[in-house]
Order: C-alpha cells, then structure tokens, then sequence
C-alpha cells in the first residue's frame, strides 16, 4: 500500500475540514447538486474525450495509486541481469532457460527467448525498444485521463458558479432561493477546484513516477540482453548498468 496517497488525501480533507469548520461553513460543503454537477460532468467530459479501451483500464489505474505493486529495486534486477550473464558465459546461451521462472520481468523472459532463438543484438534491440515504447504509450494515455479530469473539474466548477448567480438574479425577491443559489454558486467551485488537486492531478503524477521507474528497470533488462548477446563480461555489465541508473538519477535530480 502507498501510504503517502493515504497521507496526503486525509491531510488534504483534514485541512479543508478544519478550515470550514473554524468558519462555521462546515454544513456548506454537502450540497447533493454541485456534487453531481462537477463529478458527472468531469466523467462526461472524460468519457467523450478517450475511446473505452483507455477508460476501461482506469478502475486498475486508481487502485494502483493505492496499491501499486511490488517494486523490485533496481540492485535487484541488476544482479539477475549479472546472473543470467554468469550463466551465459560459464555454461552458453543455450542453458538460460532453465534459470528463468515465471516470477522474472515479462521483457526480461522475452529477451532470453530472443537469445535462445538466435537473434542479432540489433533485432533484440529493436524489439525490446518497441516493447518497451508500447508500455509508455499506454502509461501515459492514462495518466492523461488523470490530467484531463483535473482540467474538466474547476470548469464544472465554474459552470455551477454561472448556474448560480443565474438563480440569484432569478429569485432577486425571495432570499431562500437566493441562498440555495449562492451555494450552489460557491460550493460546485470548491468541489471543482478540490477535486482537480486531490484526485485528477496527483494521480496522474503518482502514475508517472510509476511508469518512470518502470521505465529504468526495462532499459536495465534491455541493455543487459543486449551486452549478454554481445557476450560481454558481466561484471562489465554489472558496471554499464549501474552507470546507467547512476546517470538517470542524476539527470533526475537536476
């Protein structure tokens, strides 16, 4: 479980609570129609804007800000590429398969097979690029959805907020419907701006930090397949790679 998801949305409500409550607004803050206005109107707009094989996957997108799975450090894979290269050279290609399982990266699986059917470290190149370039494609459409409904949410907002300071130039002489008016006003803008930046935005930036670490660990598995098909030695890949995941933190932090 990410804690820091959970952490950050409750300090987020707890701060807002707490803010409303010192004001004696707190009853303010459940109005059912600005409530349906900005989240029906935030999925509408989603909906329209992406085909149903991107937004099928956003259910398993938001549990995985939640829960997003076991996260093997980069050390880790480092020293499986190193072992299989070990392998390589002691013994040949030929015998990789019997050290791979089926709890091993799906890129790294197909590169052995790559290995063990022969290919040139140019076709292996290629096609574990594509692979890779495929699952970022697809990372990053949904992290669009993400931004998207965070773009769509204070709009929403706003429309409530025309919606109603209609009401309120229409029931200039009844000062109950005036007030339901106000709130309705007031509360679709809160509800539009807090949803774009405790939910749609953040997401979309847990997701990314997600996809870039994934993004390491392929090109760790990518280069490693391709130094063990030029038969380099592997504490000579042992130091390309760690060379490599030096160089990505370092451009990271800059």
């Amino acid at each position: 479980m990410d804690l820091l998801t959970i952490i950050g949305l409750l300090l987020g409500i707890s701060c807002v609570w707490y803010s409303m409550a010192s004001g004696h607004i707190l009853s303010l803050l459940f109005d059912l129609t600005s409530f349906i206005l900005v989240l029906g109107g935030t999925i509408a707009s989603t909906i329209m804007t992406y085909p149903w094989n991107v937004m099928k996957i956003i259910p398993k997108a938001i549990g995985l800000t939640i829960f997003p799975g076991k996260m093997v450090p980069y050390e880790k894979t480092i020293d499986r590429v190193c072992g299989l290269a070990e392998v390589a050279t002691l013994r040949g290609v030929d015998v990789l398969s019997e050290h791979i399982t089926e709890e091993d990266d799906e890129l790294l699986r197909s590169g052995v097979r790559m290995l063990l059917n022969d290919w040139s470290d140019i076709e292996i190149k290629e096609s574990l690029e594509e692979s890779v370039n495929g699952m970022v494609e697809r990372h990053t459409q949904i992290q669009k959805v993400f931004l998207s409904m965070g773009s769509y949410a204070p709009v929403y907002g706003l429309l409530g907020t025309l919606i109603g300071v209609l009401g309120v130039l229409r029931y200039l002489g009844d000062p109950t419907a005036m007030g339901a008016s106000m709130t309705v006003a007031i509360v679709t803008t809160f509800y539009g701006i807090f949803f774009a930046n405790f939910v749609g935005i953040p997401m979309a930036g847990k997701l990314e930090s997600y996809t870039n670490y994934e993004i390491r660990t392929k090109i760790l598995i990518l280069n490693g397949i391709v130094a063990i098909k030029r038969e380099m030695y592997p504490y000579l890949i042992r130091e390309k790679l760690e060379k490599t995941i030096s160089e990505a933190n370092r451009k990271e932090q800059n």
